[in-house]
């Protein structure tokens, strides 16, 4: 089936985002001054071997202002750049699930109070969302737009380990059939390229997120930034980056995996020359998208069709077909 060049190849956040509210909405990052499991030292020190001391903050947040302030700042610098007139608060930086029940609500509280707010993104990790946590973010659901996003990264426990993440691929998916049963909208994160892993571990654990209920993902390149223990393995030879010809043909063998209706919320990630080190070629994460979208109309892919065109993966359509699925483009 040859698509017309202009039409949609994958399902994108801004999109459904539009389609939710009916117009474009922004998401402010925040650091609500939480830490993480594997950096105080409740699983391991350290953190992720990857994460920086912002814990995958936003450059733009100023954790040593109150959430209220960030939120303020956030908005209407957003709102000169881009004329914005609604609002995710998106909780970004490290865990932010990892505190109790009456903490937590009042940081969401706080953040629904600012009226040109319309809802909440929360970053968090497999093993900070015990049952009495879900349940409070079940009530949300209810209360306004939630969209949790849960990291992953990798399906394979051994890699998990070696870069420190203290948690285990069991634990990740028993935290999202916990958090489907609530019907919680929850996305996950996955790179590409992390040590030791080939195509056939990052396309395995593709395939593996692919079937359990998730309303979205974000695939990106592992990047080295600098202050990270991977800076000292990447400066050392024991580090080896992606080049950006294999790192796109993966990517277009992810999204003719992952089903229709899945949100696409990010297939790039980028930085600045004073953060990151490696590879070289983030630094142009606009050009790799055009690459991507035009490799994307040259072969004729779009997002699910190997889940039409093959039969190593009737396993996959069967599971996916409860969500929406649908060969046709």
């Amino acid at each position: 089936m040859l698509l017309m060049s202009n039409q949609p190849r994958y399902y994108t956040f801004n999109n459904y985002l539009k389609e939710h509210f009916g117009e474009r909405v922004y998401r402010i990052p925040l650091d609500a001054g939480f830490t993480c499991p594997n950096r105080d030292g409740t699983k391991v020190f350290g953190g992720c071997t990857f994460c920086d001391d912002r814990g995958s903050g936003a450059p733009t947040i100023n954790a040593a202002l109150s959430i209220k302030q960030q939120l303020e700042n956030g908005i209407a610098r957003t709102k000169q750049r881009f004329k914005a007139k609604k609002f995710l608060a998106y909780f970004q930086a490290f865990t932010n699930t990892y505190a109790p029940e009456g903490a937590l609500k009042e940081l969401y509280d706080i953040a629904l109070e600012h009226p040109e707010v319309v809802g909440l993104c929360i970053g968090t990790r497999p093993d900070c969302l015990p049952d009495n946590i879900l349940d409070l973010l079940a009530v949300y659901d209810k209360r306004t737009f939630l969209w949790l996003e849960v990291g992953l990264q990798t399906s394979k426990n051994a890699t998990l380990q070696a870069i420190n993440r203290g948690h285990t691929a069991e634990e990740f998916f028993d935290a999202i059939e916990r958090i489907n049963r609530r019907n919680i909208k929850v996305a996950t994160h996955l790179i590409f390229g992390l040590p030791e892993e080939d195509r056939e571990v990052m396309i395995n654990t593709v395939k593996q997120v692919a079937v359990i209920g998730l309303k979205g993902i974000k695939i990106h390149q592992l990047c080295v930034y600098k202050g990270t223990p991977m800076e000292r393995d990447y400066r050392e030879g024991r580090l080896a980056m992606l080049s950006e010809d294999t790192y796109i043909n993966l990517v277009l063998e992810a999204l003719t995996l992952i089903p229709k209706d899945m949100v696409i919320m990010r297939l790039v990630a980028d930085g600045t020359e004073a953060e990151l080190i490696a590879p070289a070629w983030s630094f142009e994460k606009e050009r790799v998208m055009k690459r991507i979208d035009e490799t994307l109309i040259a072969q004729d892919l779009w997002q699910g069709k190997a889940l039409c065109t093959s039969n190593l993966n009737n396993n996959i359509i069967n599971q996916a077909s409860s969500a929406n699925f649908s060969c046709s483009k």
